[in-house]
């Protein structure tokens, strides 16, 4: 395989994590300059993500994906937009490989976008709608090392969120 393949590829997946960025980033800006316009009681309708300690949120920083160990998370998120039906910020994508077990894993961080999308009512609270699925883009390196092989993660992962909390 020569180097032109591999540039090649590269080109094309920026290309398409342009495109996805661009789609996320229409959709979540007109949600955004709408909510900047909003009266602040009107703000309560906004969706929210539901935290590991099923304590609503808007906005957050840090989010647990993996309630139980706390294996995977995203951290250091600057959100750009939140609106009524998408959210996207730019993070970093944190995760124990669990090789050989979780015990004796490794941790590993990515830098990437993270889109809030999905939203349907939360049971048992009334008017309050959640997030129900998170999309992460991965920006940077993908690549890392476990049990001396190398994995690639995949450019986008999307993940189900809990109504109790995390994934």
């Amino acid at each position: 395989m020569t180097a032109l393949p591999a540039r090649s590829f590269r080109k094309a997946a920026a290309l398409t994590l342009g495109g996805i960025t661009l789609i996320a980033t229409a959709a979540c800006g007109a949600a955004a300059s709408a909510a900047t316009h909003v009266p602040q009681q009107s703000m309560a309708a906004l969706p929210v993500v539901v935290s590991c300690a099923m304590k609503t949120q808007v906005r957050p920083s840090i989010f647990t994906l993996a309630c139980a160990d706390g294996n995977a998370y995203v951290s250091g998120m600057s959100w750009t937009a939140w609106g009524s039906s998408s959210a996207l910020a730019s993070g970093k994508y944190s995760f124990n490989d669990c090789t050989p077990n979780c015990l004796s894993g490794h941790g590993h961080t990515f830098s990437g976008l993270i889109v809030l999308w999905g939203v349907k009512a939360l049971p048992n609270h009334a008017g309050v709608r959640y997030f129900t699925e998170m999309t992460i883009i991965l920006t940077g390196s993908r690549s890392y090392t476990a049990g001396g092989k190398k994995v690639t993660e995949p450019l986008t992962n999307t993940i189900p969120l809990s109504n109790f909390g995390g994934a």
